[in-house]
C-alpha cells in the first residue's frame, strides 16, 4: 500500500517525539529494513529474549539471528505445540522466566502515540516487563497500523479493537468477544490484566523503537476500508501464537512455580 502525504506526516512527528522522549527511533520502509535494523543492534554474541509480537514474528528477524549463531531465548515459538502441563513448563513457563534478563528484550507494541508514548496491555506482564526492565538494551517494532494520535485514541483502540480480537482469535470467551468491546469484566475470564504507559526512556535501560511504514501485528481503525482491515487481520493470524484456553485451564500455576523454585535451589 503507497503511503500517503498525511502518513508520512504523523510518522515523522512520531520520530522527532520518540527522539525527545529519550527513545532511539529508526523509521523503515519495510520488512526487510527493520530486519536488517535489528541485526545491525544485536551483537552476534547477544543472548536475546522474545516477548510474544507477531509483528516481530512477521519480520523473520528471529530466524535471521539463529541462523548467524545468535543464542534466542523464544518462548512463544508457533512451531511447537504446548498441549498439557509438562510442555507448558518445559516451553513457556521456562523459557519465559529465562527470557526475563538478558542482553536484549524484542518485541512489539499494542499502540504507540504520535508524541512518542507506548501503551500496552498484557496478561501475565512479562512481555511489558521486558519493555523496560531486565534487559540493558530492548527493541520495540511497531508498523504504521499501530500509531495513533493521543492516549484517548490508544485506549479505545486496545481496549476495543486490539484486545477483543486478539482473545478471540486465540479462543478466550470473555464478554469482549461477543460485544466487540471492553467491559470491564471481572473473573478468571478476564485475559487485560495489566496496563503500562512508556513515556520516556527508562533509567535503566536503552530503547530502540524501529517504525516500519506497513502494516504490522494486530490493530486497525474501525472506519478503515475492510479490505486493510482483513488483511491485517489475516497476516496477524498466520504468525498468531496461542496456548489452546482448555490446557490452561489443566495447568497447576503454583505447582509450576514451586518446580521452579526447586530447580533453581531456592524456597518456595
Amino acid at each position: 500500500m503507497r503511503r500517503t502525504g498525511d502518513e508520512r506526516t504523523k510518522m515523522l512527528r512520531l520520530i522527532r517525539s520518540l527522539r525527545q522522549r529519550g527513545f532511539e527511533p529508526h523509521l523503515v520502509e519495510d520488512r526487510s529494513a527493520a530486519r536488517g535494523v535489528i541485526l545491525k543492534l544485536v551483537p552476534q554474541s547477544a543472548r536475546v529474549c522474545i516477548g510474544d509480537s507477531s509483528s516481530v514474528r512477521q519480520l523473520r528477524v528471529i530466524e535471521a539471528l539463529k541462523e548467524r549463531g545468535t543464542t534466542v531465548i523464544n518462548p512463544f515459538d508457533p512451531e511447537i505445540q504446548i498441549k498439557d502441563e509438562e510442555t507448558f513448563f518445559n516451553y513457556l513457563f521456562l523459557p519465559s522466566i529465562e527470557a526475563s534478563t538478558g542482553d536484549v528484550f524484542l518485541t512489539g507494541t499494542n499502540a504507540i502515540t504520535e508524541d512518542g508514548r507506548l501503551l500496552n496491555v498484557d496478561g501475565a506482564g512479562n512481555r511489558v516487563a521486558g519493555m523496560f526492565w531486565g534487559h540493558p538494551l530492548s527493541i520495540v517494532v511497531v508498523g504504521k497500523n499501530k500509531i495513533v494520535k493521543d492516549l484517548n485514541e490508544a485506549f479505545e483502540r486496545v481496549r476495543n479493537v486490539i484486545a477483543p480480537e486478539h482473545i478471540r482469535r486465540r479462543g478466550g470467551t470473555p464478554p469482549c468477544t461477543k460485544t466487540g468491546r471492553c467491559q470491564d469484566c471481572k473473573g478468571s475470564k478476564r485475559v487485560c490484566a495489566i496496563t503500562t504507559i512508556i513515556e520516556h526512556k527508562p533509567l535503566l535501560t536503552h530503547m530502540h523503537v524501529v517504525v516500519v511504514e506497513e502494516d504490522l501485528g494486530l490493530g486497525w481503525d474501525r472506519s478503515w476500508p475492510k479490505e486493510r482491515i482483513e488483511r491485517i487481520a489475516k497476516e496477524h493470524e498466520r504468525f498468531m501464537w496461542s496456548v489452546p484456553p482448555q490446557v490452561m485451564e489443566n495447568v497447576d500455576i503454583r505447582r509450576c512455580w514451586e518446580r521452579l523454585i526447586s530447580i533453581l535451589g531456592g524456597r518456595f
